[in-house]
């Protein structure tokens, strides 16, 4: 373990010792007060969701009903949803290290999972899965056909860039857990009220910290492992004539955990929303978001030694660079392979609800979304004899949208009727040079320039019928879903140079389709006995493909005529059960997905596609969670996935077969548990949480030839939290309400383990062995330590 302290960074664990200290003193004074503070339970009471009406709790204002819902939904309206819907709170904050971001906390859900360069912070080249389906930067994500059929949303604001070839969209926009209330995830494309375009596989939903009905402050502060640190903030106003308002932000730092070499990270995230109740029940809101992050990410290492692949470069006289030689947590100098990433993206959106009646609303939300991507990469491993050296990438997105729904609460059934528009325009932009071989950013080797435009419509109506008392619910939907999507080729013919010895003409000009399908949907809830409900859910839905499918990426070169709609005909149903103590939901899915395309690599060329696979697929597992209070002190949480999902059928543009083989990236299982007990200890609330994550195997492609042939190894992680939280800080600040401690643990155990292992296709090295494994190496175990106050 290789802790990288400074002197003048120990200020924090300085004044967490100096202010416990201070409290301990005046300890048994302020009892009293403390445990009518720290015991006040959060009691479960039914309200009002956002969208969704169920039972309310007399004892609360209608605003403070609706500020409760914007942080979290119910844990009834789950419950009684005809969704396969699942849900994680800041209890699970708690058993995070302070440098985790957004997908850390969704990876607390089942089927959920995160690989890439950084998976214990959200600053990294990382992908996110559930159930299979994929979203997110890392080019191994890629080698799942559905690596952009998650729609990612910020408090309900599309955050998706669907024409992209190369993520869709980056885990470095939610760079800082601290900054969320909640995580919602809704497996499959669910009911047609809560879908989007990018919905087929699910809909990830970040819900961030909502204005208050009172004020207050709260601030955070950590320092760690590998010069990590954290900070961040919130500040609500609380209601005043109407309104209230929230401000929040944070700066995270440090180094990727592990690596003997520096490969550093920052991101700065910022937020802020205001909202205005009228008399009525009228209201509106306005909201911002923007992030600013930049990193490096290392390069993978070979597990096992390759001849002429030295820790001085390929070829280079040296010792032997792998796990095996090197030590597990070891890779080439940033000189050897230096690529850097700056992500940015801004969103301003508003809200609004109008009550027409006492039976019926309107809801709108308009957006604006900017995001844009500078990525430079120089010198790879075999850099000095490779003619595309350097590589300079510059994306741009733009997004707006409109998205209205009207609602009738009428007798026994809630009807509503609505849809949205949204406008894409992705600018795709890069350049490749060598300055040993003549070229440079403005006489390039290779270019590329791409701009695609597509605007989406959608239209739906959907009615949740209830009998029996509301025990029986039924959920019959349909949507109307099109897409008219063009690409067009900036640069003219005679002044492309492309890669692979092919000049531009091979590429159309103007590539222009114009999709459009029915989408199909019923869902069914039966609360049968005493918290007990079974549910289900068939829904019929279409995607249009990526950029890729396109030739954003040139080499393609692809058939218009073979692009089609992606069709997922989807099934969820399981079993849940909710009293005060215990949430248990235990959920099978079957996802059966046509028309998924992406690329195949030749070696020693691997930048881009120089081919690609045409599948259809099956996804198939169960999800399982459980949280479970037995006692007031204690808290127990689990979750397990099991899954085995293959190509139904594979064929490659180079006339070559594989169905029936695994689809490669996704872990067969996946299994985590965690135990949490609090108990008061000299005026404060003392708490230790201990959990433990089991990453099974995954299928490996080989990106050559697009089979799967290979494992990944599996791995498991233990990790231990102390925390102290307690009043008596008032004795120091008269004007604060508590301060909470911690101190935390990962990977205690030390484990060697690969977030990511994959087969080498010669991007970096040429020349290869065809079946050469590369590893991305997790993180060794690391220490954190953290001081919150609230005021």
């Amino acid at each position: 373990m290789k802790l990288r302290t400074r002197k003048n960074k120990l200020i924090i664990t300085l004044l967490a010792a100096g202010l416990l200290e201070a409290v301990t003193l005046s300890a048994h004074a302020d009892m009293t007060e403390t445990t009518k503070k720290l015991n006040a339970k959060n009691t479960n009471k039914s309200a009002v969701s956002v969208g969704e009406v169920s039972k309310v709790d007399n004892t609360l204002g209608t605003n403070e009903i609706i500020l409760k819902n914007m942080s979290a939904i119910p844990k009834e309206n789950i419950t009684n949803s005809t969704q396969s819907q699942l849900q994680v709170g800041k209890e699970q904050l708690s058993f995070l290290s302070p440098a985790a971001g957004g997908i850390q906390l969704a990876v607390k859900l089942p089927g959920v999972y995160v690989s890439g360069s950084n998976p214990t912070g959200s600053v990294g080249d990382n992908a996110l899965l559930i159930n299979g389906f994929s979203v997110g930067s890392y080019s191994n994500s890629s080698a799942t056909p559905n690596f952009n059929s998650i729609a990612v949303t910020l408090d309900g604001i599309p955050m998706n860039n669907p024409l992209s070839g190369d993520g869709g969209w980056y885990s470095t926009e939610i760079p800082i857990a601290n900054l969320l209330s909640s995580t919602n995830i809704i497996y499959g494309p669910g009911n047609p009220d809560g879908r989007w375009q990018a919905s087929i596989g699910g809909t990830l939903n970040f819900i961030p910290v909502q204005p208050s009905l009172k004020p207050k402050v709260k601030i955070t502060g950590s320092y760690g492992s590998f010069d990590t640190q954290t900070e961040s903030f919130n500040a609500s106003t609380g209601l005043i004539n109407g309104w209230t308002g929230i401000i929040a932000g944070g700066y995270t730092s440090g180094n990727v955990p592990g690596l003997e070499y520096s490969y550093p990270y920052r991101a700065y995230a910022f937020f802020a929303k205001a909202l205005k109740f009228f008399n009525g029940g009228d209201r509106v809101s306005f909201g911002a978001y923007g992030v600013n992050s930049y990193y490096l990410d290392p390069a993978t290492t070979p597990l096992t030694p390759i001849a002429g692949y030295t820790t001085n470069g390929y070829g280079v006289p040296g010792p032997l660079l792998s796990e095996a030689t090197s030590g597990f947590y070891s890779t080439e100098t940033p000189q050897q392979s230096y690529f850097y990433y700056r992500d940015n993206s801004a969103i301003f959106y508003s809200k609004q609800h109008i009550e027409i009646s006492k039976l019926s609303s309107i809801d709108n939300k308009i957006w604006f979304r900017d995001s844009w991507r500078e990525h430079y990469g120089s010198g790879n491993y075999n850099g000095t004899s490779s003619p595309t050296m350097n590589e300079y990438y510059t994306p741009n997105n733009k997004t707006y949208g409109d998205r209205v729904k009207l609602a009738f609460n009428l007798p026994h059934n809630e009807l509503t009727f609505g849809g949205y528009i949204i406008q894409h325009n992705y600018h795709s932009k890069w350049d490749l040079f060598n300055p040993i071989y003549g070229t440079s950013i403005n006489n390039p080797n290779t270019k590329n320039d791409v701009d695609m435009t597509q605007t989406n419509e959608n239209i739906y109506l959907q009615d949740k019928l209830h009998y029996l008392h509301d025990t029986i619910s039924i959920t019959p939907g349909i949507a109307y879903a099109a897409y008219q999507t063009t690409l067009k080729n900036l640069y003219p013919a005679t002044d492309s140079l492309n890669a692979n010895g092919v000049i531009n003409e091979t590429l159309a000009r103007r590539i222009h389709t114009n999709f459009s399908g029915i989408e199909p949907s019923i869902g069914f809830n039966w609360c049968a006995y005493n918290g007990i409900s079974f549910y289900g859910n068939i829904a019929y839905t279409n995607e249009n493909p990526n950029g890729e499918s396109y030739g954003d990426y040139y080499e393609i070169y692809l058939n218009p005529n073979l692009i089609k709609l992606t069709k997922n005909l989807d099934f969820e149903g399981g079993i849940r059960f909710h009293d005060k103590g215990l949430f248990l939901n235990l959920n099978y899915y079957h996802d059966q997905v046509k028309n998924q395309i992406y690329g195949l690599y030749a070696q020693g060329t691997n930048f881009a596609p120089t081919g690609y696979e045409l599948a259809n697929s099956l996804y198939q597992g169960l999800n399982l969670q459980i949280h479970w209070k037995p006692i007031y002190d204690l808290m127990i949480y689990a979750t397990a996935n099991i899954q085995h999902s293959y190509y139904t059928s594979l064929n490659t543009s180079n006339n070559k077969s594989f169905s029936g083989n695994l689809i490669a990236s996704i872990p067969l299982h996946l299994f985590s548990i965690g135990v949490s007990y609090e108990h008061m200890e000299y005026g404060g609330l003392a708490k230790i949480n201990l959990d433990d994550k089991y990453v099974g195997s995954a299928g490996m492609a080989n990106p050559i030839t697009g089979d799967v042939t290979l494992r990944t190894n599996p791995y498991n992680l233990v990790n231990l939290n102390l925390s102290y939280k307690t009043t008596l800080i008032k004795r120091v600040l008269f004007f604060a309400q508590y301060a909470d401690l911690r101190l935390g643990l990962y990977n205690l155990l030390n484990r060697h383990y690969n977030v990511d292992e994959s087969v080498g296709s010669g991007e970096i090295e040429p020349g290869l062995p065809n079946n050469a494994i590369f590893g991305y190496q997790g993180a060794p175990r690391t220490i954190f330590g953290s001081l919150s106050l609230q005021f």
